[in-house]
């Protein structure tokens, strides 16, 4: 999907107990419309889907310019496409925000140079990039000062690439993410790939 920023969609989390979590996504299929998401009965969709519990997750928008998921054929819940995003090992639903986990997901995604991007940094210099935000866009840029539970030694940071940034994500490799306060996901980024931003 090219031009994915700030392309509006949500997720359905579909908690399979031992067999983990399967996340569906309306991206890119639709930007979710606010009457279906609010109208969704989720005991409903559990039942439906054969799984313990279903969770919402959004609406949210993409940070990056492109995004190819690996997922798979449509499936309709409640009306509307949707496509497999990722699954999330057993017991990720409930690892607090800051600490690392690793869903097992195919992503191709891409920020443009001389696009802004979005960042924590913890104390070791792990570097992890929003993949996608909750907040109002205009407020991204100082998110840094809202913050009230980051732990001692993170940083929250806004910089503009100086060269496109890349990641092709796959099951065959970790991939370390962490949640924010404001439930959003940042994704972190291989230690190659890292400096290829400067600040604004």
């Amino acid at each position: 999907m090219n031009d994915s920023r700030d392309y509006r969609y949500c997720e359905l989390v579909f908690n399979y107990g031992d067999n983990g979590s399967d996340i569906y996504s309306t991206s890119p299929l639709n930007e979710c419309s606010e009457e279906w998401w609010d109208d969704l009965d989720l005991e409903i969709l559990a039942d439906e889907f054969g799984a313990e519990s279903v969770t919402k997750n959004g609406p949210q928008s993409w940070s990056m310019d492109e995004v190819i998921v690996m997922g798979s054929e449509p499936i309709s819940v409640a009306g509307v496409d949707m496509v497999f995003g990722a699954n999330l090992p057993p017991g990720t639903l409930e690892t607090p925000q800051y600490e690392v986990f690793n869903p097992s997901k195919y992503q191709y995604l891409v920020w443009d140079a001389g696009k802004p991007v979005y960042e924590l940094v913890d104390p070791e210099g792990n570097v992890y990039i929003l993949q996608g935000y909750k907040v109002p866009k205009e407020s991204l840029e100082t998110l840094g000062d809202d913050f009230e539970e980051l732990p001692d030694g993170w940083e929250y940071r806004t910089r503009v690439l100086e060269e496109e940034l890349v990641m092709n994500l796959t099951p065959d490799e970790p991939i370390p993410s962490i949640s924010d306060e404001f439930d959003q996901i940042y994704i972190q980024i291989p230690e190659n790939n890292s400096s290829s931003a400067e600040s604004s």
